[in-house]
């Protein structure tokens, strides 16, 4: 009975040990969600970008114009920091989405992005070219984004 004790100790011990190398330490989830969080809010501020642009055929100045208590739009801030997310307007069509990352995305294999290199400034991204258009590395990153006029046509106004 004795063995079987330290049998079962053994095998919980070495199934939270494995725990930790296929899941990560709870530090690391931390900054994972972190991140995961961050793009969230990314595409929801895109989402909303390309809405306001359809329904008054210019960017927003700021991202505190997208604000709109009628419909409960509420522009979020890093949850780790509380800062505004960076955002910038490059063209009539043409803005930039920015956050600072903690971790790199994992690539579409699982693996951890090999031909990223930290940013020292903006960096923009291909835009929409699947999930691969929020991949990130470790900094402060950009993902520039184009709206087509085609596939986001201005809403109709009426009067």
């Amino acid at each position: 009975m004795k063995y079987f004790i330290y049998l079962i100790i053994a095998v919980v011990t070495a199934s939270v040990i494995a725990g930790f190398f296929v899941v990560g330490s709870p530090q690391a989830q931390r900054l994972r969600s972190f991140d995961e969080r961050r793009v969230q809010n990314l595409q929801y501020l895109q989402s909303e970008i390309i809405y306001y642009w359809q329904g008054k055929d210019r960017l927003p100045a700021r991202l505190l114009d997208l604000r709109d208590d009628i419909r409960g739009t509420v522009v979020p801030l890093d949850p780790q920091t509380g800062a505004e997310y960076g955002y910038e307007v490059r063209g009539p069509l043409t803005f930039a989405l920015c956050a600072t990352f903690l971790r790199s995305s994992p690539s579409a294999s699982g693996r951890e992005p090999e031909a990223f290199i930290p940013a020292k400034g903006p960096r923009p991204v291909a835009p929409y070219s699947g999930v691969e258009a929020w991949d990130h590395a470790v900094g402060y990153i950009c993902f520039e984004r184009t709206i087509d006029k085609d596939f986001y046509p201005p809403l109709q106004k009426t009067d």
